[in-house]
């Protein structure tokens, strides 16, 4: 019985690695942004122009770009990126009657590299005499004022992008992999997340008499009591609009004044940072109950990750006066707040089952995440917007967990987008949670025996 149950999981981490290279194939595809370049030499100064299409004859300004070129006499390198929606390309080569031209490695580039041939029939010439040509360079002078050839786009395009990139593909072939042995691992685990899931249920009267309570004690001390956890979060704001805004003169962000837009990503940072700073260290906190056998101790850190909620409530509250001063108004986009304040839940429950158990055999730990909260809130767009980054660099910050839940947070305010809008980036948030938890509860598992011993 153990054996088919084991195949039955191999035979679907197979399927599950099959789709994963399938939707990466897929993805890379529809995203790849396709490109025309060419070389020209041209005897004058001008300009130069690419048209693009979808009819053979359908030329207007407004599907164009142009660039300069300014070195006469010498090479130069024109890159043009194009829209998916046209089938004709028109090069436009100047202005200038009786100029020498010369043009070569015409080619898109997508995936791969699909070159033009410039002695193939099919290509249109307008006032263009041809002096010579080969398969890749062409020499000639322009007769009028409008020289330009065109041509189809289809069979190069389909061949930029059927085309296969040998570097990609072993990425593909690699993160399938990994997924697939990945899920293979959370399967097996499966029935532990789902019964720490049912212990949260089971105590949740426990849970929260804890989380209150801690939340009381944690400024019981101080005059102001419980008003230190809103005030220290509320300065901050007031901080950091100052320096953005008036200081370094930061404008709105679209049509969004920056005061919206930044608190939308502030008030989760706040949160995420607390809680995990307070979960990371509850062990030796309530050393007490960790060396109680009879109490659940794996639940102490969801204790501090909800104590840390209390505090965000009261933010999401700030968020709506706020937003509803700048005349925002309540909708129904504005529920799905919950579905992220969730999101925030299971994140940080994941990362602090790893934290929490190493930090006692490893003090630096507390150091190390410090810094990585410090250096995260600067890698968060949270103060500036992933639109500044090129995109390579704007896939790799998306890769950070917590840039979907502060990009969630701004869907629900501002932009008022479904998370299910955004399906890769809501399957690859849940993976790396399902994921880190499963890893992070192993690793609890195997290290809560010797808590006791370290306490």
């Amino acid at each position: 019985m153990k054996f088919l149950k084991r195949l039955i999981i191999v035979l679907v981490s197979i399927m599950v690695m099959l789709g994963v290279f399938y939707l990466l194939s897929a993805h890379q595809k529809s995203s790849t942004q396709m490109y025309i370049q060419f070389d020209v030499k041209s005897s004058v100064a001008d300009d130069i122009q690419v048209f693009f299409s979808p009819e053979a004859e359908g030329w207007t300004e407004t599907n164009s770009e142009f660039k300069k070129y300014e070195v006469k006499g010498s090479w130069k390198t024109f890159r043009f990126e194009l829209p998916r929606a046209y089938s004709f390309i028109r090069i436009d080569v100047g202005q200038t009657k009786n100029s020498d031209l010369s043009i070569r490695d015409i080619h898109f580039s997508a995936i791969t590299k699909s070159n033009v041939p410039l002695d193939d029939s099919s290509i249109k010439f307008n006032q263009i005499k041809i002096n010579n040509s080969s398969n890749n360079e062409m020499n000639f002078n322009s007769i009028g004022n409008d020289p330009y050839l065109s041509f189809n786009t289809t069979p190069f395009i389909k061949g930029a992008y059927e085309g296969i990139n040998i570097f990609t593909l072993l990425f593909n072939i690699l993160i399938s992999v990994l997924v697939g042995s990945l899920f293979y691992f959370v399967v097996k685990r499966f029935r532990c997340s789902i019964g720490f899931a049912r212990e949260i249920r089971n105590n949740k009267s426990l849970i929260y008499n804890l989380a209150k309570n801690d939340f009381k004690t944690r400024y019981a001390s101080s005059y102001l009591g419980v008003l230190w956890g809103f005030i220290q979060p509320l300065i901050t704001i007031v901080t950091y609009w100052f320096v953005f805004q008036v200081g370094l003169r930061s404008g709105s962000v679209g049509d969004v004044p920056f005061i919206i837009w930044f608190i939308a990503g502030i008030v989760p940072w706040f949160f995420f940072s607390e809680a995990l700073t307070g979960a990371t260290n509850v062990f030796s906190e309530y050393s007490y109950l960790v060396k109680k056998v009879v109490f659940k101790i794996e639940l102490l850190p969801f204790v501090k990750i909800l104590s840390a909620g209390f505090v965000q409530i009261f933010f999401v509250i700030f968020i709506f006066i706020v937003y509803g001063f700048y005349g925002y108004l309540p909708g129904l986009y504005n529920l799905q707040i919950i579905y992220y304040f969730i999101c925030m839940l299971v994140l940080v429950t994941a990362i602090t089952f790893v934290t929490s158990a190493v930090v006692l055999f490893f003090k630096d730990l507390n150091q190390i995440i410090a810094v990585v909260i410090q250096i995260g809130f600067w890698f968060t767009p949270i103060g500036w917007s992933v639109t500044m980054l090129s995109e390579t660099w704007a896939k790799i910050f998306k890769l950070n967990p917590m840039y979907y839940i502060v990009q969630g947070y701004r869907d629900t305010f501002i932009d008022e987008i479904i998370f299910y809008d955004r399906p890769y980036q809501t399957i690859y948030f849940w993976l790396f949670c399902i994921i880190v938890f499963t890893l992070g509860f192993k690793l609890f598992e195997k290290l809560k025996p010797h808590f006791s011993d370290v306490l």
